[in-house]
């Protein structure tokens, strides 16, 4: 019985030392770089600029880090993979201030940032970031073809709608460049073609559209009208403005509220 007593304990002694061994061999190294993104994501409207940053910790130092893009999942290769310098911030910090601009083509699609990092030992750390972009008001106008369907007169008792039958096929587009294009369609109406529409522009803000015109017979007589956004939509687009209408005989503030339609 000794001898197998003696078999039994070096049989424990050294699964005893195995399992030692085998808890320093697979314990993680304190020092391997970590990464934190905030945020991790991120929504926005066409042509708008966010920053998000990137901080890492990296006791053995910063070699590289690598920023590469999919949308829905496929690589962009215009993107490619960009090697990138992160700052050091001391005491084994470093940080990355990322940049980007919401893309038009990128609207209703699973765009990823993909931030790969390592360090001077080899070591590999990763951190996604989620775009997501939404359409904004200038892309929704320039994105679709207008047809004008009310031009609702409200500052007057009963409001009542003032738009001409000869309106009604009136088709704008209101071009990415900010140029205007207008179709008068079959039905003219007595002063169509008289004013040459140029330019458009919506604020930052999207509460306010303006359209410069001038006329025909003299292009040094350019008139700015600005409209307040109601609504803007894939579908619809709903803006109001005031008029000065003294010379017919009504007030100086007539509010008329014009609807578009996409086509």
């Amino acid at each position: 019985m000794k001898p197998l007593a003696i078999f039994l304990n070096a049989t424990v002694f050294c699964s005893t030392l195995f399992m030692v061994a085998s808890c320093k061999k697979d314990s993680v190294d304190p020092n391997l770089p970590v990464l934190n993104l905030h945020p991790v994501n991120v929504t926005g409207k066409t042509g708008q600029v966010f920053k998000d940053t990137l901080d890492i910790q990296a006791p053995y130092g910063a070699k590289t880090l690598v920023i590469s893009k999919t949308v829905n999942l496929v690589a962009d290769n215009v993107f490619g993979a960009q090697t990138v310098t992160p700052e050091s911030i001391g005491d084994n910090s470093f940080r990355y201030i990322f940049s980007y601009t919401y893309q038009p083509e990128e609207v209703d699609k699973l765009v990823g940032i993909n931030f790969h990092f390592e360090d001077d030992k080899g070591n590999a750390a990763e951190k996604d970031l989620t775009i997501n972009t939404n359409a904004s008001g200038v892309q929704t106008i320039y994105s679709h073809t207008w047809k004008l369907v009310s031009k609702f007169w409200t500052s007057i008792d009963p409001a009542t709608e003032s738009i001409n039958d000869c309106e009604k096929d009136d088709v704008w587009n209101y071009n990415r460049d900010s140029s205007i294009s207008l179709n008068y369609g079959a039905s003219a109406c007595l002063f169509d073609g008289f004013n040459i529409f140029d330019k458009w522009y919506l604020s930052a803000d999207e509460k306010k559209f303006t359209r410069i015109y001038h006329s025909v017979f003299d292009p040094t007589k350019i008139t700015k009208e600005e409209y307040d956004i109601i609504s803007i939509t894939r579908d619809k687009l709903v803006m109001q403005i005031a008029l000065d209408l003294t010379v017919f005989g009504y007030s100086d503030h007539e509010v008329f509220v014009f609807t578009y339609q996409s086509e």
